[in-house]
């Protein structure tokens, strides 16, 4: 308690008060409560009078040596005498003669107190301050709340004060008070009251908390308690959220107009703060048990639950009706409403991957099943625009059919089956039958369907010559990709990526990131393999060299000299002005290390080995991730290149690969019977040797033809994707002849330094927004916004994920809903859209503008200017 009020009319009644403004010699303090017995010592008497003052606590002396001592033995002497409880009766009181003339003093706490909270003019909260003396006991508590208090605060704000200081929260408001409160239960003793609610009825305000939150949310109960109304905010945000009818078991739960409102604001604002997730999440889980949510979801379809986020529940369930959706319309399924779907539900609570996963909200796997069914319905739906069959008329239609368009089957496969492997970690089968159906398709329609073309096309147009129109070989690729850049700018420096085994779709998925990359401009192609498709000769190939050959063990030779391993294509590279690295070498190295190092040398070969590295040897289960860590280290790779003085990057590889989550029937198996003297290397998908003659389940051919090499060998390869063994594994392969192994990414990435022309071309922007209104006045408590794109989404301008609330200042007076604006599409009329938002029931001035904010998720920065909107309710949220 702030002293200085009691200090400050001491000192005046000992220095300036009494007879001629002379000063009191003494002055008698009553103090009936004894408010004041812990704080004497604190008073500085010893500044109350130049002489000082002495402190006579009258319970404690002896009342004849007292009269003694201020009489006789210091008569000049100033005392304060201090007592406590009531007067005694004058006719026993030894000290009545000095009482009657001593300065009398008198205090109360209840009017310091008012005093210290700048509140003197409410003397009429005397009382209410008086009936929680006990919070106001506590210095520390005190200043906690002085913070807080403003001019004109009455008994309502200063309860809810107090309450906020006891929970600690950072803002006197109910709903954060209410939700630490919440966080302190234990869910498995609901019944159990949280440590501050114990606080709130030690310190006499637990009633005023309850007679907050029944007007805040007309929440009435003859016995309050926090289960029982978690288990009303539960079912009213269920109820209020959900179309269709409510079950029955759950009508009684539901709060009343008004209140019901509040209760969507609150359980929105609970969801959306970091702080409290945990909190909810367990909470929600025993409140589901409790309310028998699971078995109450049969009923609803799933449009009906596309807006209820109360429970994870919910979230199993819409995510199973959304897989049954694409499996019933199979390869008529409309991907782009399965795609809004699931990124509304990604972007919303229980499936956000920028939320922490626990064990009560496993989000990061809810994310990759929304992942799994988005790639599962683009898979199913591309087969409906191709059809029945796959159809060409020649080996190139074949190849650029590929390169536009079919590479997707391959891409969202590995998409699909990368989200499905995390999903299936969690022991779930959400996503069993539909990896079922995909896993059929891919396997016995679009790989049986490609194979057979293309094996046919590529025997009758490719062999022997090995060439396709207005497509690079691999063995050309130093000739006609690097070496002209070196001579077309003597100053200028090229870094080469290979990665062993980063085949054509996964380059796709890079080169889109690269293209979305500011400064970064990338452009893309293939290259046609050598074949057969291994790592010893495509490595080779893409090194500057005069002449490829064969040594009779079958390794490949560049110029005469050995080609494998990493000293070996250094000394080949020396010619050219060259250097090859390992890339896990280059990411350990500074910014002046790197620059140091690329200084020497025109061209750099950096060799990354992740996807081959793993899946070949013997963890072909691991495919999936393989090819994710190598876009993320190429990505990184380029970044890191360009921070060591390079402006020019392009990223290939030796060979592509096939790979099936499911593993090949006997079907798939064309196993040579008699291996042919002449073999020098067998494997799964290839077979090298001299005078090896045909196979009928085999295409065969030269290597001098498909590797421009000086050599007799030739090489059988299986037909379509059939294997000659399954030893040592059998999904993970390459080495053949389809368009995954042989068609080569060539992806070719510059960095635009400063500013100009170049810097305008590769700026990357988001996607801009505005606001479309038939009127800017909301005249219910539930009023539906339209936000539109202005633009389409592309590779330079990305999408952005908006969340969207209605403020009075800083305060949020609605829910917020978290909105993804990522349309690609040229109709206009799919940018739009629609947003529904519940204001909070309370009172809003008609002539007051309160203002729409979009706000982004990401740098939490404005996408549009404050909207201003009035709002004139109706007497709806009355009753």
């Amino acid at each position: 308690m702030d002293l200085t009020h009691i200090h400050t009319h001491l000192k005046r009644l000992f220095s300036s008060g009494g007879y001629d403004h002379a000063g009191n010699r003494i002055v008698w303090w009553q103090d009936r409560e004894g408010e004041f017995a812990e704080e004497l010592d604190k008073l500085d008497l010893e500044n109350c009078h130049d002489d000082g003052v002495a402190l006579i606590r009258l319970a404690e002396e002896s009342t004849l040596a007292l009269k003694v001592r201020m009489l006789l033995e210091e008569p000049k002497a100033r005392f304060l005498i201090y007592e406590r409880g009531a007067l005694p009766d004058p006719a026993h009181d030894m000290l009545l003669d000095i009482r009657k003339w001593a300065a009398p003093f008198a205090a109360d706490k209840s009017t310091l107190i008012l005093r210290e909270l700048g509140l003197i003019d409410e003397l009429s909260l005397k009382s209410h301050i008086a009936d929680r003396a006990r919070f106001f006991a506590s210095r520390e508590r005190m200043d906690k709340l002085v913070r807080f208090i403003a001019p004109g605060d009455g008994a309502y704000q200063i309860d809810l004060k107090i309450m906020a200081v006891l929970a600690r929260a950072p803002q006197p408001q109910l709903s954060q008070i209410l939700r630490i409160l919440l966080a302190e239960l234990d869910p498995q003793e609901l019944t159990t009251d949280s440590k501050t609610l114990s606080e709130f009825q030690r310190f006499g305000v637990e009633q005023a908390f309850w007679d907050f939150v029944a007007q805040e949310f007309r929440y009435a109960d003859e016995g309050p308690c926090l289960r029982n109304l978690l288990l009303r905010l539960f079912a009213t945000d269920f109820a209020r959220h959900v179309t269709g009818k409510v079950p029955v078991s759950l009508t009684h739960l539901v709060l009343p107009n008004g209140g019901g409102s509040n209760a969507i604001v609150f359980m929105d604002g609970w969801r959306d703060s970091s702080s409290h997730q945990r909190s909810y999440d367990a909470l929600s889980a025993i409140i589901a048990e409790d309310l028998r949510i699971k078995s109450q979801l049969s009923g609803f379809a799933l449009a009906d639950l596309e807006m209820v986020h109360s429970f994870l529940d919910v979230e199993k369930r819409l995510a199973s009706l959304l897989v049954r959706d694409v499996l019933d319309a199979s390869e008529t399924v409309n991907a782009a409403r399965i795609t809004d779907i699931a990124r509304s539900r990604q972007n919303a609570y229980w499936a956000n991957a920028e939320k922490p996963s626990t064990e009560d909200a496993p989000r990061a796997a809810l994310h990759s099943v929304y992942d799994a069914i988005i790639h599962a319905g683009a898979f199913l739906a591309l087969k409906g625009e191709v059809g029945a069959h796959v159809r060409s008329n020649t080996a190139s239609e074949t190849w650029k059919l590929y390169t536009d368009r079919l590479y997707r089957f391959d891409q969202l496969y590995r998409l699909f089956g990368e989200a499905a492997d995390v999903a299936e970690a969690q022991n779930w089968d959400v996503v069993k039958d539909l990896r079922s159906h995909i896993e059929d398709v891919y396997g016995n329609w679009y790989l049986a369907e490609l194979g057979n073309l293309w094996t046919s096309q590529a025997e009758a147009e490719l062999l022997p010559a090995w060439h396709l129109p207005n497509i690079i070989n691999q063995y050309d690729f130093f000739a006609r990709e690097v070496q002209p850049v070196l001579d077309a700018d003597p100053g200028r420096r090229v870094v080469v990526i290979i990665s062993d085994a980063f085949r054509y779709e996964a380059a796709q998925e890079l080169f889109a990131a690269m293209r979305g990359t500011d400064r970064y401009q990338a452009t893309m192609d293939s290259m046609l393999g050598v074949l057969p498709s291994y790592t010893a000769l495509g490595m080779a190939s893409l090194l500057p060299h005069g002449q490829l050959a064969y040594a009779p063990d079958g390794s490949v030779q560049v110029d005469g000299k050995s080609s494998s391993g990493l000293e070996a294509r250094k000394k080949l590279l020396e010619a050219v002005g060259g250097i090859a690295i390992k890339a896990s070498d280059l990411m350990e190295m500074k910014k002046e290390d790197g620059k140091a190092f690329f200084k020497p040398y025109r061209v750099i070969y950096v060799y990354h080995d992740q996807i081959d590295q793993t899946a070949d040897k013997g963890n072909e289960e691991k495919t999936f991730v393989a090819v994710r860590t190598t876009i993320d280290e190429i990505a990184a790779l380029v970044r890191r290149a360009f921070t060591f003085n390079c402006n020019r990057a392009i990223v290939t590889a030796d060979h592509g690969f096939l790979f099936q989550s499911a593993p090949p029937g006997d079907g798939h198996k064309n196993a040579i019977k008699t291996r042919p003297e002449g073999a020098v290397i067998a494997k799964k998908r290839y077979l090298i040797g001299t005078d090896l003659g045909s196979n009928d389940g085999a295409i065969s051919g030269d290597i001098a033809a498909t590797a421009k090499a000086s050599t007799d060998m030739g090489f059988w390869v299986p037909k379509g994707i059939n294997r000659f063994h399954f030893v040592g594994g059998s999904r993970f392969v390459h080495g053949g002849a389809m368009p995954q192994e042989i068609c080569i990414p060539l992806l070719r990435v510059n960095y635009a330094r400063g500013e100009g022309r170049g810097r305008e071309q590769t700026r990357v922007t988001k996607v801009g927004l505005a606001a479309l209104f038939h009127s800017t006045r909301i005249t219910t408590s539930r009023h539906r916004f339209t936000v539109t794109q202005t633009e389409a989404a592309s590779d330079r301008v990305q999408p952005v994920t908006a969340r969207i609330a209605l403020y009075d200042g800083e305060q949020q007076i609605s829910n917020a809903e978290v909105i993804a604006f990522d349309s690609k599409a040229r109709d206009m009329n799919l940018w739009k859209k629609e947003v529904w938002l519940t204001l909070a029931n309370q009172s809003f001035d008609l002539h007051k503008k309160y203002q729409l904010i979009v706000r982004d998720t990401e740098d939490q920065l404005d996408l549009l200017p404050p909207h201003p909107v009035t709002i004139s309710l109706a007497f709806e949220n009355d009753f």
